[in-house]
């Protein structure tokens, strides 16, 4: 069987763009899948076209996107490329990618199995909410969806999917050493606690500030923000008023997390919506320490006092205690650590989410 997988480019490499690096390599590995990468776009982008077909080893095919306006013509081009291709399943990964595959069912022969990497709902706001609200309505007309985590699955059957199922969110596994806390100008006799991702509301950079703010008088602690968005400007003045703004570093858009993660001694999550993030799976798989809210799956890949711990949603006071306890006792971050490596080395590797991807093609073929 031949499988597109479909990826539009919106700026910075994100969340669904590390996953697809991540396992590219792994779908390629895989002869039955038989994958290419159709790229969607207003330019080409020959940095992120290469991460996403695993330095050229997946075919890639590039698909001129022209704005809404030309969908309908772009929709009917896309199925021809499908067509010339041989293309049986094609598996999108965004909104853009979902408007593509369901203009063009009138034109095309293959299935279209939709893959929803989680939404974040009342967060959003302006366009963005609104792309949201098309995304959430198309996946009724798709095959099947397959979710990152059982939150988003309730979500999409909500919506009116006929068919879907989970294939839990995964990562590569790194070597566990890696930067040094001096490699990246940090002190190395601090507790580095880092948030990543995008700086939205949903992510909570603004909990994990005020958290902060509750400890400011321990010396013993530093803070990462790793990442960009619209809250940029916002939450430097936050750290400002906290009056801890000379301790948490600002790295704007980084190329690649695992240094910052690697550098860092408890990841924090302290999200008010989420499917099951990447930046959790990373940290774990770094073993480092984590720290996640409950939304989401987070509570179900991290049990509180084994491998992480967890606090309510929007619960500063405990976000703080929990960093005044893990700066405390350093043995007990290392056993968290290691306990949460353990963790996605079963669940959570990208092997098994390719396998889980070739799977669900294979069984929407056979029906």
């Amino acid at each position: 069987m031949k499988i597109a997988h479909v990826k539009s480019l919106y700026g910075p490499i994100g969340g669904i763009e590390s996953m697809l690096e991540g396992v590219m390599p792994d779908l390629a590995a895989i002869p039955e899948a038989n994958v290419t990468v159709f790229f969607v776009a207003h330019k080409h982008d020959a940095d992120l076209e290469r991460r996403l077909t695993a330095d050229g080893a997946v075919d890639c095919r590039f698909i001129h996107w022209r704005g809404l306006k030309s969908l309908p013509l772009v929709a009917w081009q896309f199925s021809r490329e499908l067509k010339a291709a041989g293309i049986d399943v094609v598996h999108t990964h965004d909104m853009r990618a979902n408007l593509l595959a369901a203009t063009s069912k009138p034109f095309r022969r293959a299935r279209w199995l939709c893959q929803i990497h989680g939404w974040l709902g009342h967060t959003h706001k302006g366009v963005h909410r609104f792309y949201e609200t098309i995304d959430r309505n198309l996946v009724r007309y798709a095959d099947h969806v397959l979710v990152g985590s059982y939150a988003t699955l309730e979500e999409v059957r909500a919506q009116g999917a006929k068919s879907s199922s989970v294939a839990w969110n995964a990562v590569t596994l790194p070597a566990i050493e890696g930067a040094q806390k001096t490699d990246l100008g940090l002190a190395k006799d601090k507790v580095i606690f880092t948030i990543l991702g995008r700086l939205h509301a949903g992510k909570g950079q603004d909990l994990f500030l005020q958290a902060l703010g509750k400890i400011r008088d321990n010396p013993h602690w530093h803070g990462m923000i790793v990442g960009v968005g619209e809250q940029d400007a916002q939450l430097k003045q936050l750290a400002q008023d906290l009056g801890i703004f000379e301790r948490v570093r600002f790295t704007g858009f980084v190329k690649t997390t695992s240094p910052w993660i690697a550098a860092s001694d408890v990841i924090v999550v302290p999200s008010r919506k989420e499917s099951l993030p990447l930046t959790c799976l990373e940290g774990m798989a770094h073993a480092k320490a984590v720290i996640v809210s409950e939304a989401g799956d987070l509570a179900r890949v991290v049990t509180h006092e084994q491998n992480g711990l967890v606090i309510p949603i929007g619960g500063v006071g405990r976000l703080a205690s929990a960093m005044q306890r893990l700066i405390e006792n350093p043995d007990e971050r290392k056993r968290m650590g290691l306990s949460a490596r353990r963790q996605i080395e079963t669940h959570h590797t990208t092997g098994r989410l390719a396998e889980k991807m070739t799977e669900a093609a294979r069984d929407l073929l056979s029906r």
